[in-house]
């Protein structure tokens, strides 16, 4: 167990905590906000800048960069100190906004929303490490579970918003709005965040671990995302990419071996507990990006649901979602132990999806309500616990890297999730459509196809549409199995865990 000298930690009063928490919870929204509002908005995007081909970009980019910037910050931050990094972050973020409300073209909007990115990797990460700073671990579990909270409510908030600015105003306010939420983010985080104390040496930057991070991460995202959109992994936009990129990660590991001051210290994970809850927080994050993405579409194409009345049916996963972060925030804070809360969470969504792959979405209101609320728990319950465990189990000054890190495996754990899920659902859709007799009704791509049924150049049958129906309850009811399994290697995961305790101080 690391031993911290209490004089390395200034002491804040209550009202100091409250304000500090109120900026970080702020700066968490707004880099959580903008993975999500932008989706609403697509078409608004394409139509205006007229780039229906680049359209992806528009979410991508911001993924790529928020993503694969966010372990440097971490290391930034223990180097150069919580404050600075964390108010050029929250600048950076802003002014990149604004390039993004005035992009007159979808080239400049891409570009833009690149720069907002790594904006928005230096907001998550590093306000993680700011509460690792300023509250004991024992105290922990209650403002963790307050930024997990956060973090959870504005993946459905987002697309709300998105929708009703590109509705009732234009989309350019999607962007707008990130000026006033972030200057009170940076009055708040500056007033009282110079208590922090900072590094006494000179730092000495690693640029080329820093570098080669960004060509690790950066391929393999973006050969995941194509993934996605190709419905397959073996193409040579999506395997070219990955291979490239798992060959940097090679070369990563060989230097940081010899790095003086290494971006990405190979120590953390010697530490069995930081490897554990790295490997469960992608694992659960797989699960629950994965289905954040493709439950409201099992609403819409398997029970035939509007998009609104779908989005409507999200309510109770992102409500459980919540009230699982909050108690076992408070939880943890009241017991000192948090090794039981990821067993219980992955084993009770392991359950869940279990049992919607069995019963089906769309067919009870109130089965739809129980269980998702359910799954939102226990997806709710993984979050605030796994931060607490790993900063539980470092030094202070790997704090901000660990951190990190731990949120770089929860972005590319969703990343994965969304396309593996998607690419199964796509491959079963197709297999279940070219069974049923009267498929070449759907033309030459029928898995595809069953996306859309809606067009008016389709001429099907009812017997053929409840056909079709039924392979699709199947293709999802298959997506359900595979997220149960992966939270099973979760459970595993999750027993494995040690319980140290955590520090009063």
């Amino acid at each position: 167990m690391p031993h911290e000298p209490p004089s390395d930690y200034p002491s804040f009063s209550p009202q100091e905590i409250v304000s500090i928490m109120s900026g970080l919870m702020l700066a968490m929204f707004l880099a959580s906000l903008d993975q999500t509002i932008v989706a609403t908005s697509l078409s608004s995007i394409g139509r205006d800048l007229n780039g229906w081909r680049s359209l992806a970009w528009v979410v991508s980019a911001y993924l790529v960069t928020s993503t694969t910037t966010t372990p440097i910050y971490g290391r930034l931050s223990d180097l150069y100190g919580r404050r600075p990094i964390l108010l050029i972050s929250i600048g950076l973020f802003v002014g990149s906004s604004v390039l993004c409300a005035l992009s007159g073209t979808m080239a400049q909007l891409i570009a833009a929303r690149a720069l907002q990115g790594v904006g928005g990797g230096g907001l998550r990460s590093v306000s993680q490490a700011v509460i690792a700073d300023m509250i004991p671990p024992r105290e922990r579990g209650r403002y963790q579970g307050y930024l997990s909270s956060v973090f959870a409510t504005s993946n459905v908030l987002g697309p709300v918003l998105g929708g009703f600015f590109a509705d009732y105003l234009s989309w350019h306010w999607i962007f707008w709005i990130n000026l006033p939420l972030g200057l009170a983010a940076f009055i708040l985080s500056n007033r009282n965040l110079a208590k922090l104390r900072r590094p006494q040496h000179h730092p000495k930057i690693d640029w080329l671990g820093a570098l080669l991070i960004l060509a690790s991460a950066t391929p393999i995202l973006i050969g995941v995302a194509n993934a996605e959109r190709a419905g397959g992994w073996l193409s040579v936009d999506s395997f070219g990419p990955i291979a490239g990129g798992l060959m940097a990660i090679a070369a990563l590991i060989l230097w940081e071996r010899i790095a003086r001051e290494p971006m990405l210290p190979l120590r953390l994970f010697r530490n069995s507990i930081f490897s554990v809850a790295s490997i469960i927080s992608f694992l659960v994050m797989m699960v629950m990006i994965g289905l954040i993405v493709l439950v409201p579409m099992d609403y819409q194409l398997g029970a035939g649901l509007s998009a609104n009345a779908a989005g409507i049916r999200m309510i109770p996963m992102t409500i459980g979602t919540v009230i699982g972060s909050f108690i076992s925030g408070q939880l943890i804070t009241y017991t000192g132990r948090y090794r039981i809360f990821p067993i219980i969470g992955t084993s009770t969504g392991m359950i869940a999806c279990a049992v919607i792959a069995w019963a089906g979405l769309g067919h009870s209101l109130a089965f739809d309500i129980l269980a998702t609320g359910i799954l939102g728990m226990s997806f709710g319950g993984q979050l605030a616990p796994m931060t607490v465990t790993v900063q539980n189990a470092l030094h202070s000054h790997d704090n901000g890297i660990g951190v990190s890190c731990l949120m770089f495996f929860r972005l590319m754990g969703g990343a994965f999730g969304v396309a593996l899920l998607s690419t199964i659902l796509i491959a079963r859709l197709a297999a279940g459509a070219l069974a049923i007799p009267g498929h070449e009704a759907l033309g030459p791509n029928p898995g595809i196809a069953l996306f859309h049924l809606d067009e008016p150049g389709l001429h099907l049958t009812p017997a053929l549409l409840a056909a079709l129906g039924g392979a699709v309850e199947r293709a999802f009811a298959h997506v359900f199995i595979v997220a149960a399994v992966i939270l099973a290697f979760a459970v595993i995961g999750a027993l494995r865990l040690k319980e140290v305790p955590l520090r009063g101080r």
